[in-house]
């Protein structure tokens, strides 16, 4: 985690409006306006990269806006659409002629690439994943059109939870080797929002469909490292039978069960890979594994090679390219 701003670390000089705007600026895509430029602010922002995609977590207290003009908007090299929960406060937005309150829990999108407006007085608190518009693969004019349709679509509910979700875990799942299979289940889950928001041309149960078996895989990506991952508990949070569950990955030409073996297996390999790691046993037992005979079999079968063979692998090649 990158703590970005934290007033409650800055001299009384630097806790001015102007100077933190100043210092939100740096990071943030929006322009920051403090209504009293003299009351001391209090903002804490809290960044991550996970997977490629930037998330954010911002708790601040006073009369604000976050905004971005015209001007600002054609600035940008790289087009972005953001995902914001306002988990504290009610906010107003404003963006493509269209006015909003946001209250807490609430879901928003936000075409970064295009003037908005977005204020609160008082303590609010958002956290907010920013995805590169070319990711999403959906034309601009679905994303604009999709805005003010987000609370009607079937998915709104799940992916609100999800980017809550994120912004709450991103410090556990940063390094991780499933970061960026968490990441790509989130750039698909925000296509499937935003096309299903526009309205007709898709049925919210073809919506559903077809995005279940990426939000499944975003959720066996999240809780790898649990010893209860089952097949109940996962078809349970997606309200769907066990026998569906089967069906699903056997449609996709796999099975849940080696799903999660393969993922799991990956990311005993990744902290095998690093130096001064745990023992190849408690590795095995942290990725899901209390049988470390069982383990090591299948992780041979997977790679070729034990668990402690792999790691002497990765030494000795180290050891080389440190001598070279």
């Amino acid at each position: 985690m990158v703590t970005v701003v934290d007033t409650a670390a800055l001299d009384a000089a630097d806790r001015r409006p102007g100077r933190v705007a100043d210092l939100l600026e740096a990071t943030m895509s929006s322009r920051i306006r403090f209504r009293d430029p003299t009351a001391p602010a209090r903002v804490r922002l809290d960044g991550w990269d996970v997977g490629g995609i930037s998330v954010m977590r911002l708790d601040l207290t006073g009369d604000v806006a976050l905004l971005r003009t015209a001007r600002h908007a054609r600035a940008d090299t790289e087009p972005v659409v953001s995902l914001t929960v306002q988990e504290v406060g009610t906010a107003r937005q404003e963006q493509f002629d269209a006015r909003r309150l946001v209250t807490g829990g609430q879901l928003t999108t936000t075409d970064v690439s295009a003037p908005y407006e977005y204020r609160w007085s008082g303590r609010g608190v958002c956290g907010t994943l920013r995805i590169p518009a070319a990711r999403l693969g959906l034309p601009a004019d679905t994303v604009r059109r999709a805005a003010p349709g987000l609370h009607a679509s079937p998915l709104h509910d799940l992916v609100r939870a999800h980017v809550a979700a994120l912004t709450r875990d991103a410090e556990r799942l940063v390094g991780e080797p499933q970061a960026h299979a968490v990441a790509a289940a989130t750039v698909d889950l925000a296509r499937a929002l935003l096309a299903s928001a526009v309205g007709p041309g898709r049925t919210a149960v073809g919506v559903l469909g077809e995005t279940l078996l990426t939000r499944v895989r975003a959720y066996v990506a999240q809780h790898l490292t649990e010893p209860d991952l089952d097949a109940e508990r996962i078809a349970r949070a997606h309200a769907v039978s066990v026998r569906q569950l089967y069906r699903l990955f056997a449609a996709a030409g796999g099975s849940l069960e080696q799903e999660v073996i393969t993922r799991r297996l990956a990311g005993a390999r990744a902290e095998l890979a690093r130096d001064g790691g745990r023992p190849v046993a408690a590795v095995a037992r942290h990725w899901g594994f209390p049988d470390a005979s069982y383990f090591a079999r299948r992780f041979r079968a997977e790679y070729g090679t034990s668990p402690t063979g792999w790691r002497e692998q990765v030494r000795s090649a180290a050891g080389a390219e440190r001598v070279r």
